[in-house]
C-alpha cells in the first residue's frame, strides 16, 4: 500500500484540496495519479508492510510524557505522583550515570553497560560461552570456559550443505531418541546428547561476575564477599598459577544472549521470555504478576505500604533484575537495599572519564576538563534522588531521612539497629525509573528506511515546464509518493525518471558516513561492500560529492527494493517484524497507544479488512494446522528443541509468564502443579476490578482500564480460499481463552526489533549465528527443528527462496537501511562515558583482563562500530574492537593489564 501524503504545488500556485490523514498535507489523488499508483504497485512487485517512519510512533516514555510528575495532559489527580515537577532531564542524567557506573557491580567493575556497551548489546568473543543451563546441562560442549570464539565455531552446515552457524542438527537428535512435542504443546522428552561437533546446546551470551557470597557493603567500591572455590554451573577452569584468593572459576555467562536496549522502550514486555512486565511495581521485574509487591512510603509519621502499577515501564521492570542476579552483577545474598546503601552516597562514575561534551552528562562532568574529559560527575546519587523523587519515598516530610532496621521497620537514625534509610530500601524504585528514563532516549529514528518512508526529508522538486510544470513538496512524502507526484508523460519511462530524480534528492538525507553492507555488491544495483554511501549536509541545499553520489542513490534504491522483498508473501518477514518498530511485541501493537494513524485505502480500492484489535494474545491456526492461543509477539521458531528452554512457558512465584496461559486459568482452566492458584486469583481479582490502568493517548493521560484480552485471527472465519465460512463453522473466539484451549507458550521468545541489527550480533536468543546471512538461511529452511517443535512452532515459519539480487537487496535493507548511523559512530544521544569491561581471564593468574571502551561526546568518533563477525575475524580498524587496554587507576594493574580488584575484601569478623 502507498500512503498518499502528496502536497502538489500546481502551476497556478493554488492549494489542492486536503483531507485528513497521517500527516497534514494530504491531497485527493487525481485520476492520473491513480493510474500511476497502479503501475507502481505492479512495478514494485509487492506492497510493503512497513510504510511509516519510526518518528510517527509516540515514544511511550512515562517520564517525558509527564505521567510521573503529573505535568502531562490530564495526569494530575489521575495518577500517583512519583517525581517532583519538571525533573525529566535530571532523571535521564541519573539514569545514564547509573547505567554506565562500574561501582554498581558487586565486584566494582560490572555495570549495566558492561553487557550493553555496543549498540545496546554485547559483541565480546572471549569467555562468552555458557553451557545449556536452561536444559539442565552444565557441561560446555563446543568451547570451554575462558576460551575465545573464532569464525570456525560458527562454520557448521546442515545436511543440505547450508550454513547454520554453530552446530545444530535435528537429524542427530532424532537419532539419539529425542521425541517431538505433544499436541498440547508439552515439550518432547530429550534423548541422549549428540556429537558436539554436529549438535550442541551451548549458548553465546555475556559474562558477569564470579560466584561468591555477599557479606556487606564497603566504602571502597567492592562489596565484601567470599568467592566460591568451584561453580556447580560449569564455570570451572584450571589456572597455571592462580593469584592468592582467586579460585579455579571464571566469570559466569548468562544462559541467553544479550538483547539490545536500543528502542526497547517500545516493547510491551522485556527480556527474551517477557518476565519484565509493562507495569512496574517498584520492587522487582514481575509487575502485576507479583500481587504482593509494595514499596514503603512515610506518610503522616508512619510507614505505609504503597502498591504501584506504573504503566509502560517494562524497561524499569527489566532494570531491577540484573543487579540481584548472581550471573550478572552481584554476589549471592545481596539485597537491593544493600545496593542502595552502597550507591546512594558515592560520586557517580567515580574514576571513569566523561566527555565534557557528553549529550546528557557533560554539564555534570567534574572540571577542569583535561583533553576534553572530566573524571566522574559532581554531586552524589542521594542528592540527585532527593531532588527528583517525591519525599514520601525517601524522607520524613521535613527533608530528613527515615531510618530502618534490617527488617525494614522504623528505628532511630542513631540506633545500633539502624541498617538502612528509606531511600536505600526503595532504591529499586529510583534505580528502575532512572535507567528507564535514560534508555527511553535511545530511539533510532534516523535510518535510510525512515528516509524512504518520509522522515527527515524536505525541499521542493520540479518536473516539466510550462503548463505541465509540477512542483512536489517532499516534506513527509515516501519515496514512492515523491515519484508519483513528480511523474509526467509516458508512464513507464517517466516513472523511472521521476524515481531517479526523487532518489537523488532523498539520498542527500542519508547520514554522511553511512557504509554499504556485506551483500551490496550482489544487489540489483551493485555497490562495493563497506564503502561510503552517505548523503551530505545541510540537506537539501548540499550536493553529494560525485565520488559517492551514484553509490548513495543505488543504496537508497536497493534498500527500498529490499523493504519490498522483506514484506513480500514469499518471505513474509513482516508477519512478525512489522510496524516502524520492526516487531509486533510493542506497546503500540498490543494496546494501540502511540500507534501511527492508519493508512488510508489505496485509491480506487476497497478498504483493507480490519486487523484484529490490539490485544496481548491472539487465537489463530498454527503451524500444525490446529487452533491455539498465543502471546502476541512471542514465537517458537525452532532455534533449538522446545525442551531445552521453555522460555515463556516458565512460571515465577507460581504465576505463568504466558499471559495466554494466565488468562486461560482465570477462565477456569486447570493450573499445573507448579502454579499457585492463590497467587493467580489475586492477580485475577486485580484485573477483574480494573485495577490495571494505562493512559488513553500521548495527548491525554487520563487512565483507562487495561484488560488483557484475546484477539481473533481473521482466518478463523474463512475457508481455504479466503471466503467467509457459514456461522456454524466459524472457529469460536472470545475476549478470553476458553478453559482447556491449546496455549502456544513453550519455547516461545519475544520478537526483537531489527533496527541496528548490523552491530548486535551474535544473533538469536542462543547467540548461535555470527552473520545475518546465517539468520536468513535459518528462516529459509523453516528453522532447525520443525519436526521436534512441530506442535509449538509458529505458523509463519516456511521454507522460501529469493533470487540472488533480491536476497542481497533485502540484506542491504536490514544491514544498511535499518542502521541509525549515529549509533555506528556513537554520536548525539548515543555517546557515553568511559567503561572498562571484562574480556576473559589471564590463564596464569586467573585475574580478569579488562579492555577499555573510551568516552565519547555528542560529536561521535571517526570509526564505525565493529560487528561481531569482524571481532571474530580480527578486523580491528573499527570502534570498540576490544584492543585498547584499560588504564583506569585503582582498577587495573599497569603492567599485567588485569584487574586489581578480582579478590573481594574479606568479611569483617
Amino acid at each position: 500500500m502507498v500512503n498518499f501524503k502528496l502536497n502538489l504545488v500546481h502551476k497556478s500556485g493554488s492549494t489542492p484540496c486536503v483531507r485528513s490523514g497521517a500527516k497534514s498535507g494530504k491531497t485527493v489523488p487525481s485520476l492520473l495519479t491513480t493510474i500511476f499508483l497502479t503501475v507502481v504497485m505492479v512495478w514494485m512487485g509487492s506492497a510493503r508492510a512497513v510504510e511509516q517512519p519510526l518518528d510517527l510512533v509516540a515514544v511511550p516514555d512515562v517520564n517525558e510524557l509527564g505521567l510521573l510528575d503529573l505535568t502531562g495532559p490530564n495526569a494530575a489527580g489521575n495518577w500517583p505522583r512519583i517525581t517532583r515537577p519538571n525533573q525529566q532531564l535530571t532523571l535521564q542524567r541519573v539514569g545514564k550515570a547509573l547505567f554506565w557506573d562500574m561501582q554498581l557491580g558487586g565486584d566494582g567493575i560490572q555495570a549495566c553497560a558492561t553487557c550493553h556497551y555496543h549498540a545496546g548489546a554485547d559483541h565480546r568473543a572471549t569467555n562468552q560461552m555458557s553451557p545449556g543451563l536452561k536444559a539442565g546441562d552444565n557441561v560446555h560442549d563446543q568451547l570451554f570456559a575462558n576460551a575465545k570464539l573464532t569464525p570456525a565455531h560458527f562454520s557448521s552446515n546442515n545436511a543440505a550443505g547450508q550454513p547454520v552457524g554453530r552446530p545444530s542438527s535435528e537429524a542427530a537428535l532424532l537419532g539419539e531418541g529425542w521425541s517431538a512435542d505433544d499436541l498440547d504443546g508439552t515439550p518432547g522428552v530429550p534423548g541422549s546428547k549428540a556429537d558436539p561437533a554436529v549438535d550442541n546446546n551451548d549458548v553465546v551470551s555475556s559474562q558477569g561476575v564470579r560466584l561468591g557470597t555477599f557479606h556487606a557493603v564497603t566504602a571502597n567500591r567492592v562489596d565484601t564477599a567470599t568467592l566460591a572455590e568451584s561453580d556447580p554451573e560449569g564455570f570451572d577452569v584450571t589456572f597455571t598459577a592462580p593469584d592468592v584468593g582467586i579460585p579455579h572459576t571464571v566469570r559466569r555467562v548468562e544462559p541467553r544472549n544479550t538483547p539490545s536496549v536500543l528502542n526497547a522502550v517500545f516493547n510491551f514486555r522485556n527480556f527474551h521470555d517477557g518476565r519484565a512486565d509493562t507495569f512496574f511495581n517498584g520492587v522487582n521485574p514481575l509487575g502485576f504478576r507479583d500481587p504482593d509487591a509494595r514499596v514503603k512510603t512515610y506518610v503522616g509519621g508512619s510507614l505505609v505500604p504503597e502498591k504501584l502499577r506504573i504503566p509502560f515501564s517494562s524497561l524499569a521492570s527489566q532494570a531491577v533484575g540484573p543487579p540481584l542476579s548472581s550471573f550478572e552483577m552481584h554476589w549471592d545474598a545481596r539485597t537491593f537495599a544493600d545496593l542502595g546503601a552502597k550507591m546512594a552516597g558515592v560520586q557517580p562514575l567515580r574514576g571513569q572519564e566523561v566527555s565534557c561534551k557528553d549529550s546528557l552528562l557533560g554539564a555534570w562532568a567534574v572540571r577542569p576538563c583535561r583533553g576534553g574529559v572530566g573524571i566522574g560527575l559532581t554531586g552524589d546519587y542521594v542528592t540527585h534522588i532527593k531532588a527528583i523523587f517525591d519525599q514520601r519515598f525517601w524522607g520524613n516530610g521535613s527533608g530528613g531521612d527515615v531510618c530502618l532496621d534490617a527488617g525494614g521497620d522504623v528505628t532511630a537514625c542513631g540506633s545500633p539497629d539502624r541498617k538502612y534509610t528509606l531511600l536505600e530500601w526503595n532504591f529499586p524504585l529510583f534505580f528502575g525509573l532512572a535507567i528507564q528514563a535514560y534508555e527511553a532516549t535511545l530511539v533510532t529514528e534516523q535510518t535510510i528506511v525512515d528516509v524512504i518512508n518520509g522522515a527527515l526529508v524536505k525541499g521542493v522538486l520540479q518536473n516539466g515546464v510550462g503548463v505541465n510544470r509540477r512542483l512536489v513538496n517532499t516534506a513527509g512524502l515516501t519515496l514512492e509518493e515523491c515519484t508519483l507526484g513528480l511523474a509526467l508523460g509516458p508512464l513507464e519511462a517517466d516513472l523511472d525518471a521521476a524515481e531517479l530524480r526523487c532518489a537523488n534528492h532523498y539520498a542527500k538525507f542519508i547520514h554522511p558516513k553511512a557504509k554499504s553492507g556485506s551483500q551490496a555488491p550482489f544487489a540489483l544495483l551493485p555497490v562495493p561492500a563497506n564503502v561510503n554511501v552517505g548523503g551530505c549536509t545541510p540537506a537539501p541545499s548540499c550536493t553529494i560529492p560525485s565520488s559517492r553520489r551514484t553509490r548513495a542513490v543505488n543504496t537508497l534504491l536497493n534498500v527500498d527494493r529490499g523493504l519490498g522483498r522483506f514484506s513480500a508473501g514469499a518471505t513474509n518477514c513482516a508477519e512478525c517484524h512489522f510496524n516502524p518498530e520492526f516487531t509486533g511485541a510493542t506497546i503500540s501493537a498490543l494496546t494501540g497507544f502511540g500507534a501511527p494513524p492508519p493508512l488510508p485505502p489505496e485509491p480506487g480500492e476497497p478498504p483493507e479488512p480490519p486487523e484484529p484489535p490490539p490485544a496481548v494474545a491472539e487465537k489463530m491456526f498454527t503451524f500444525n494446522g490446529l487452533v491455539a492461543v498465543y502471546d502476541s509477539g512471542f514465537y517458537n521458531l525452532g532455534v533449538r528443541p522446545t525442551a531445552e528452554d521453555i522460555s515463556l512457558g516458565e512460571q515465577i512465584g507460581g504465576i505463568p509468564l504466558s499471559l495466554s496461559r494466565l488468562l486461560e486459568i482465570l477462565a477456569g482452566g486447570t493450573p499445573a502443579p507448579e502454579h499457585s492458584l492463590t497467587q493467580i486469583n489475586k492477580v485475577g481479582a486485580e484485573i477483574a476490578s480494573n485495577g490495571l490502568k494505562i493512559p488513553t493517548s500521548p495527548s491525554d493521560l487520563t487512565p483507562i482500564a487495561f484488560v488483557p484480552s484475546v484477539a481473533c485471527a481473521p482466518d478463523l472465519a474463512l475457508d481455504d480460499l479466503g471466503n467467509p465460512l457459514p456461522p456454524d463453522q466459524v472457529v469460536p473466539c472470545g475476549p478470553q481463552p476458553d478453559p482447556g484451549d491449546r496455549i502456544l507458550q513453550n519455547g516461545a521468545f519475544k520478537t526483537p526489533g531489527l533496527r541496528n541489527v548490523k552491530f548486535t550480533g551474535p544473533y538469536l536468543h542462543n547467540g548461535s549465528k555470527s552473520q545475518l546471512s546465517q539468520v536468513v538461511n535459518f528462516y529459509e529452511t523453516a528453522g532447525h527443528f520443525p519436526t521436534l517443535n512441530l506442535n509449538n512452532l509458529d505458523a509463519g515459519m516456511r521454507a522460501f527462496g529469493l533470487g540472488a539480487a533480491d536476497e542481497a537487496s533485502m540484506f542491504e535493507m536490514i544491514e544498511t537501511g535499518l542502521t541509525d548511523w549515529r549509533v555506528a559512530y556513537q554520536e548525539d544521544k548515543f555517546d557515553h562515558p568511559e567503561i572498562c569491561i571484562p574480556n576473559g581471564h589471564d590463564p596464569v593468574s586467573g585475574r580478569t583482563r579488562l579492555v577499555a571502551i573510551p568516552a565519547t561526546g555528542k560529536a561521535g568518533i571517526a570509526l564505525p562500530l565493529q560487528t561481531f563477525d569482524e571481532q571474530l575475524r580480527g578486523v580491528n580498524n573499527r570502534a570498540n574492537s576490544l584492543t585498547k587496554a584499560c588504564d583506569m587507576p585503582g582498577i587495573v594493574d599497569p603492567v599485567t593489564k588485569t584487574s586489581t580488584i578480582d579478590v573481594p575484601p574479606p568479611p569483617v569478623p
